[in-house]
C-alpha cells in the first residue's frame, strides 16, 4: 500500500477521534476574530511580523497579477497589506466566519483600500464565478476536510497557487525543528527591561486567553513536502520555508508604545536575516512554515527576477556554536522547583499544596502592590491538554521575591466539580498584566485524580 494512503487514512481516524468538521471550525473561528481588537499594521503588535513576511514572500507572485482570490483570509490583513502594496491588483477574500470578514471590512474601510473586497463564503464549496490569476491560502489549507478535491476544483478557475503552510510531518502533526518564536519573546524581554529602566510608563491589560471558543475544536491537518507534492501532481512546484508565522505573542500584545514600535522594526528585520540565513545554508525547508508556489504551464521569469531582488546577501558564518535556546531573562521567569500535596481527592473540595519556586526575572515579585501584583495560581486542563478551568484561587506571596531568590508558598487550590483525570497547571500571574505562561514560562504540571 502507498505511503500516501496508509497518511490519509491516518488523518481520517485523527478527525474521527478528534470530531473535527467545519461547522466546529467555524464557531471556533468565529469567537476567536471576536476577541481580537488591535491595530494589526503597525510594528508595535507582534503579528505584524507575520503578516510583513507573509507579504514579503507572496509579493513577487503577485506584482504582474489582474485578479487574486485569497481563500479563508480569516481577519484580512495579509490580504490587505498586500492591496497596499499593489494598488493596480484587484483582491477578493472569501472566509466562512462573519465575524472575520466583518474585521476584514473594517480594516479596507480604515486604510481607504479601494482595490480589496471580502465575502463570506465556506471555500468548502466555493466555486469563483470568474478566472483567478492567482489563488492565495495563509495558514487556512490545513482547515480544509477534503484538500485534493479542493484543489482540482480551484484548477478550473487558475493556474497558479501560492500556499503558506505549517510544515507538518507524517502524522499530519506540526513538525517546527527551527523554531524562532523564542526570538519575538527575547527581543521584548530586552524592550521591557529598557522600558522599566527608562521610567516608560507601563500599561496593563485584562488577563485572558485569546483563542477561540474551548468548546469546539479548528480542523488541524499539518502536511509534509511530500503531501504537497502529491497534492500538486502534474503542477510545476516550488517549495521555500520562513521562519514567520508566530504561534505565541509576548504579553500585551496589543500594547502600543515608542519603544514597542521600535522594537518591533527590528525583530522584523531580524525574522527577514534568519529566513535570509537559512536560506542561503539550504535549512530553510526544516523552518515551521513553508511556502508553496505550483503552476501550471511555463514558469514566469518574471518571478523568478523578483525574487532575486527580494533576496538580501548576507555574509557567510558558521552554524556551529551558535545556541538557539532562551537565554535572555524576561520580567516574568520562574522555575518550579517541587510540588508537595496530594494528586488524588474529591471534587469541590478546597485543599493545600507546598510549591517551591524560584525568581529567575530581573524584577522583583511582590503580593503587596497597589498597581499588578503577582500571585502563584492554577489552571486545570483535562487529560488532552485541553483548558477547563483559567483562572484558579490566588494565593499570595508570603513576602517580596527578589530576583534570583527561591520561596516555599502554600498554595490553595480548588477540585473541579466533575470527576476525571486533570492535569493541575501551577502558574504565577501578575494582575491585570500577564500569566507567566503566557509570558514564556511553563507551568508545573501535575497529574491528578479526581472522585
Amino acid at each position: 500500500m502507498p505511503l500516501r494512503h496508509l497518511r490519509r487514512g491516518f488523518r481520517y481516524i485523527r478527525v474521527l477521534w478528534q470530531r473535527w468538521s467545519p461547522e466546529r471550525d467555524r464557531i471556533y473561528h468565529d469567537s476567536l476574530f471576536n476577541k481580537q481588537r488591535v491595530d494589526p499594521f503597525r510594528f508595535s503588535y507582534p503579528g505584524n511580523i507575520t503578516i510583513r513576511r507573509f507579504a514579503d514572500l507572496t509579493a513577487p507572485f503577485v506584482r504582474d497579477a489582474h485578479r487574486i482570490l485569497d481563500l479563508g483570509c480569516g481577519t484580512g490583513e495579509i490580504t490587505c497589506e498586500l492591496a497596499r502594496r499593489f494598488p493596480q491588483v484587484s483582491f477578493e477574500g472569501v472566509d466562512h466566519s462573519q465575524s472575520g470578514i466583518d474585521r476584514a471590512r473594517s480594516h479596507v474601510q480604515s486604510l481607504g483600500l479601494p482595490n480589496v473586497s471580502f465575502e463570506v463564503e465556506n471555500i468548502e464549496h466555493f466555486q469563483p464565478e470568474r478566472p483567478a490569476d492567482l489563488v492565495l491560502m495563509f495558514d487556512s489549507f490545513h482547515h480544509v476536510t477534503r484538500p485534493k478535491l479542493l484543489l482540482e476544483r480551484l484548477g478550473q478557475s487558475s493556474q497558479r497557487f501560492l500556499l503558506i503552510e505549517p510544515r507538518g510531518d507524517w502524522k499530519g502533526s506540526w513538525d517546527k525543528e527551527l523554531d524562532f518564536d523564542w526570538l519575538v519573546h527575547d527581543m521584548d524581554k530586552i524592550r521591557a527591561h529598557l522600558a522599566y529602566a527608562t521610567g516608560e510608563p507601563q500599561t496593563t491589560t485584562n488577563c485572558s486567553s485569546l483563542g477561540g471558543d474551548e468548546r469546539e475544536e479548528p480542523i488541524e491537518h499539518r502536511y509534509s513536502v511530500e503531501d504537497f507534492e502529491h497534492f500538486f501532481d502534474g503542477y510545476g512546484l516550488e517549495i521555500q520555508g520562513t521562519v514567520a508565522g508566530l504561534e505565541s505573542y509576548p504579553p500585551n500584545p496589543e500594547h502600543e508604545s515608542q519603544s514597542r514600535e521600535r522594537f518591533g522594526r527590528l525583530t522584523y528585520e531580524l525574522y527577514v536575516e534568519v529566513d535570509d540565513l537559512l536560506r542561503e545554508r539550504n535549512l530553510d525547508l526544516l523552518a515551521k512554515h513553508l511556502v508553496i508556489y505550483a503552476y501550471r504551464g511555463e514558469r514566469d521569469e518574471r518571478i523568478e527576477k523578483e525574487q532575486a531582488l527580494s533576496r538580501r546577501v548576507t555574509p557567510s558564518m558558521p552554524m556551529e556554536g551558535i545556541s538557539w535556546t532562551q537565554e535572555i531573562r524576561g520580567p516574568y521567569d520562574v522555575r518550579y522547583l517541587s510540588y508537595d500535596g496530594p494528586r488524588e481527592t474529591q471534587t469541590k473540595q478546597n485543599l493545600t499544596a507546598r510549591i517551591r519556586l524560584k525568581n529567575e526575572s530581573w524584577r522583583r515579585w511582590s503580593s503587596m502592590s497597589d498597581d499588578s501584583p503577582d500571585f502563584l495560581s492554577y489552571h486545570w486542563l483535562d487529560q488532552r491538554g485541553t483548558m477547563v478551568l483559567l483562572d484558579g484561587e490566588r494565593t499570595a506571596l508570603p513576602r517580596a521575591v527578589l530576583s534570583g531568590e527561591e520561596i516555599d508558598v502554600a498554595m490553595k487550590v480548588k477540585t473541579p466539580d466533575i470527576p476525571g483525570r486533570y492535569l493541575l497547571a501551577v502558574d504565577m500571574v501578575r494582575e491585570s498584566t500577564t500569566w507567566f505562561s503566557d509570558a514564556g514560562s511553563p507551568p508545573l504540571l501535575v497529574e491528578f485524580r479526581i472522585r
